[in-house]
């Protein structure tokens, strides 16, 4: 019997939080439901609490699910603790669908909760027989890239009171935007999603009931070039003081090879469907020939090089009504991208944060420095009062940058243009025309920035900071990691770090938001734990692995590449860019081995493995064939990339890489062989193949002269990365207690400085700590002189720079990014070391909390998202005791270590809060 409280509530475990696809109650989804949930208890002072089943109901309406008939699915009582990454298994869905759900728990005691609070979602078009429109647009032979066209299709709704509900489905490339009967469908910006469209065409489902007029109703979209049309633009015919000029916008072009098929002119497909009270569906306009289109105010936009829009134009537009007769022109009929049609399943880009500029400094008439204050991505929002017809026609220019000219206390735009030119010779500029109209507000639509700086050029009377609104973007993942200690430099280092990681969390996790903006995707697994340990990234990541799968070279693709490639995984993903010299390396292209085996670790998820096997088998098969005596020995370009003052053999990097995939190939294999009932399988074999593949790898390793010198028991050169990067593959098992004071004295010898770079980085600071040195890491990540951690947070810096030697290429002629995640790798072991939160198995079902007593820190607290719920935890050092505080979600098994100097007693707990207190060891 369910227990009740004095005034008649419900005592007990109960579900919050549900999610399918780890989304709240999503719209428009592929066809494979993943349901997961979150655990919480009202019984008081209640510890060791865990699910012991679950019941899943799944119904059309929420009716039926309250009355438990016409069940879609009904899981039964199912004997699982688990409570994330349950596959639906009712009924084949359709459509369209929209399904209700809601799900029961029991306890340890067998106890039953109550039903959940009903939670939906609703699929999308499924199939592509569903989709009846065509792609349009301007023609394939259509010149003017750099206009934005404004398409509308008309449609009637005869009876809005017969109208339940209404959707759109639409995809645009590059990107788009939408609205209804001159509403906006939604907050979101850079629509659909970019993507390999050889394989995958992302599209996104609105809700339009509320939009809808009994009547005419018109659809309009709006469509940039993003990343698929962009490339072809540099340089390019602009408006610029009223009259149409030959000027420079940058536009990233240094590319050697771009796919076929994933970059093209402007398309888009839609589709508007009504559910009318009876139950019909009906679909009452598709994108076809008869949609009209006109050029519209953005008469300039590249994803790098900027945006100009006029106002004057845009006035002209209003009112008039879509027809031939007022100069719109019949759509075309264009090539339909290959890729499929599929919804994406991750939160949209967002503007996160609004803030006025810091501070506006005169540089002239009309011309004013804006400083926003911190580097991030994103764009500019520029406000304009009482503007008139005297103003009406004149351009206002705004040059975003991430530093300052010395020499004209202007912007110094070479860190976001590749050092290549001089001042506003090659530029990044937004531009807006003004309409004279009184009150005037804009931003840009298709396109965004690195930046901290802006130069304002042609600006009306006096600029004030409340007239520039700098607006943050990022792909909407929920933040819920915190980090905060006594050492005030500590804690700018992650703010430092967390600004650095959402400025690229786009719809790749990028290098840059300025120079590059692409998927080099070494960052999605190196990184992962720096990132997750924070954000919400279940479904980004889910996304990211998608496209990495996508994006795998099939023998057509290769042949095409000019080489034998087959199986072949780019280091960018999407792939609209092969930089000659910098793509292959094992680091990067390991990505589909890497990144989907980091998913797995940190949300128990197994359905990236089964969905990455095999892409990873052919992947390693390519490798295989790239090995000369077993090592990977002049193929890897990147190596240890950001490397300074030391250097690192490429093969000991690959090789250990290599080695490390094959280790986890075959722990892959023997996990997917676990969700079979037979004993023996193919996967079996597949397990003894990739381990004897993974010895005899290391056994080449041994003997290969710049990977190790038996004699002296040196690995690699020596270097910080040498001994780590060989710790963290496990190349160096047998060797561990040497290579780890190896390490330790690598480190010492250079002063406690960090020399590795992006791949190393994470496995020195891992290797050291996992080795009780985190000491060591503290002493490197608080240097008070370069390079280090603390030297980019004394000199005022808001993001992590591209190279520890920024100071020197600053002065040099390889301006560099300022703001590069690359490096962030410090953020994993706040998390995982300063606070001791870490996971010890699959999906954190059990952790650690063994928080590092840092000697200069007097407290730190601070919390982390598993898929159990948060976790937190704080600590602080008071009259020689140390007193720990933890916070455990139901579902997960803690061991706590208490700090050794404080006894370092452990003890295994469960959910609940939990205090401990230990004295000082004398």
């Amino acid at each position: 019997m369910t227990k009740m409280n004095d005034d008649g509530g419900l005592i007990g475990m109960r579900t919050e939080d549900l999610r399918v696809q780890a989304l709240k109650n999503p719209l428009g989804i592929n066809e494979n439901p993943v349901f997961s949930w979150q655990l919480v208890s009202d019984k008081k002072d209640e510890k060791n609490e865990r699910q012991t089943a679950y019941r899943i109901l799944v119904s059309e309406s929420e009716a039926s699910l309250i009355n438990e008939t016409g069940m879609l699915w009904d899981s039964g009582v199912v004997k699982e603790s688990r409570c994330f990454g349950i596959l639906y298994q009712g009924k084949k869905l359709h459509s369209a669908q929209k399904a209700y759900w809601k799900v029961m728990v029991w306890d340890g005691e067998n106890q039953a909760s109550v039903w959940s609070e009903t939670a939906s979602f609703e699929t999308g078009l499924l199939e592509r027989e569903d989709w009846k429109g065509i792609w349009i647009g301007q023609g394939e032979d259509y010149e003017n890239q750099e206009l934005a066209p404004v398409f509308v299709g008309e449609f009637e709704v005869a009876d809005l009171e017969q109208v339940v509900c209404a959707r759109a489905y639409i995809s645009g490339l590059g990107v788009f935007l939408a609205d209804m009967n001159g509403q906006k469908l939604s907050d979101a910006f850079f629509e659909p999603g970019e993507s390999d469209a050889t394989k995958t065409v992302y599209y996104v489902t609105y809700d339009i009931t509320n939009q809808l007029v009994s009547g005419t109703n018109f659809l309009t979209i709006t469509l940039g070039n993003g990343q698929y049309t962009g490339y072809t633009i540099n340089p390019v015919m602009v408006y610029q003081d009223g009259t149409k000029t030959k000027f420079g916008r940058y536009q990233k072009n240094d590319s050697c090879f771009v796919k076929p098929g994933i970059c093209g002119r402007k398309k888009l497909i839609a589709q508007v469907e009504l559910i009318l009270k009876d139950g019909t569906r009906k679909i009452v306009c598709t994108s076809n020939e008869n949609w009209l289109w006109v050029n519209g105010p953005t008469v300039f936009q590249n994803w790098y090089g900027g945006e100009d829009y006029d106002a004057c134009l845009a006035e002209e537009l209003i009112g008039k009504m879509p027809s031939e007769e007022n100069g719109w022109a019949k759509a075309k009929k264009m090539q339909s991208p290959k890729g499929v049609l599929m919804a994406r399943e991750c939160p949209p880009i967002r503007i996160e944060e609004r803030f006025t500029a810091k501070s506006v400094k005169k540089l002239g008439e009309g011309h004013f420095m804006v400083d926003v204050g911190k580097n991030g991505a994103g764009f500019v929002e520029l406000v304009l009062h009482g503007t008139t017809k005297e103003n009406r026609g004149n351009w206002i220019s705004m040059y975003p940058a991430e530093m300052i000219n010395e020499t004209d206390n202007g912007v110094d735009q070479r860190s976001c243009t590749q050092s290549w030119s001089e001042k506003f010779d090659c530029v990044i500029r937004d531009s807006y025309r003004m309409a004279g109209t009184g009150e005037e507000r804009w931003h840009p639509s298709f396109c965004y920035h690195g930046f901290q700086y802006v130069e304002v050029v042609g600006f009306p009377g006096e600029l004030t900071s409340d007239q520039i609104i700098c607006c943050r973007l990022a792909v909407a993942n929920e933040k819920h990691g915190t980090f905060e200690t006594s050492n005030q430099t500590l804690n700018r280092i992650c703010e430092i770090t967390d600004r650095s990681i959402s400025s690229n969390m786009y719809w790749s996790f990028t290098d840059c938001p300025q120079i590059e903006k692409l998927g080099w995707i070494e960052t999605s697994h190196l990184m992962f734990a720096s990132v997750a340990d924070v954000y919400d990234i279940r479904a980004w990541m889910k996304k990211i692995i998608h496209d990495i799968c996508d994006s795998q070279l099939d023998n057509e693709q290769a042949s095409l590449a000019g080489n034998n490639e087959e199986g072949f995984v780019p280091g960018i993903i999407p792939a609209f860019y092969r930089i000659g010299g910098l793509y292959k390396d094992p680091n990067w292209n390991g990505a589909c081995v890497f990144t989907p085996w980091a998913y797995y670790q940190y949300y128990g998820d197994e359905a990236v493995l089964r969905q990455a096997f095999p892409v990873i088998e052919r992947y390693l098969a390519y490798l295989d064939r790239q090995t000369t005596n077993g090592v990977l020995e002049n193929y890897a370009q990147m190596g240890e990339w950001g490397e300074y003052g030391e250097h690192t053999p490429n093969v000991l990097v690959a090789t250990c890489a290599y080695y490390r995939m094959l280790v986890i190939t075959k722990q892959i294999c023997e996990i997917l062989k676990g969700q079979k009932k037979q004993k023996e399988n193919k996967l079996d074999k597949k397990a003894k193949l990739y381990e004897a593949k993974a010895q005899a790898v290391r056994d080449a390793f041994y003997h290969h002269p710049e990977c190790y010198d038996e004699a002296t028991e040196q690995f690699g050169t020596g270097s910080q990365a040498s001994y780590a990067i060989a710790l963290f593959s496990g190349m160096a098992e047998e060797h561990e207690e040497q290579a780890v004071k190896a390490l330790v004295e690598a480190v010492k010898k250079n002063g406690y400085h960090l020399t590795s770079g992006e791949v190393g980085l994470k496995q020195v600071f891992t290797a050291l700590a996992e080795a009780g040195y985190s000491d060591v890491v503290y002493q490197m990540v608080m240097n008070p002189t370069a390079p280090s951690y603390r030297v980019f947070a004394d000199n005022g810096l808001t993001t992590l720079p591209e190279y520890w030697n920024y100071e020197e290429l600053w002065l040099g002629s390889m301006v560099r990014s300022r703001n590069h995640a690359m490096m962030g790798h410090v953020r994993e072991w706040m998390t995982s070391f300063v606070l001791g939160l870490r996971p010890q198995s699959p999906g954190w079902t059990k952790m650690l909390v063994a928080p590092y007593a840092v000697a200069e820190l007097t407290y730190a607290k601070g919390s982390v998202m598993t898929p159990w719920g948060i976790v937190k935890v704080s600590w602080k050092k008071e009259n020689e005791s140390f007193f720990l505080a933890a916070y455990i979600p139901l579902g997960i098994i803690a061991t706590v270590c208490m700090p050794k100097e404080y006894g370092g007693s452990q003890l295994e707990v469960g959910s609940g809060e939990w205090k401990f207190e230990a004295k000082v060891e004398n």
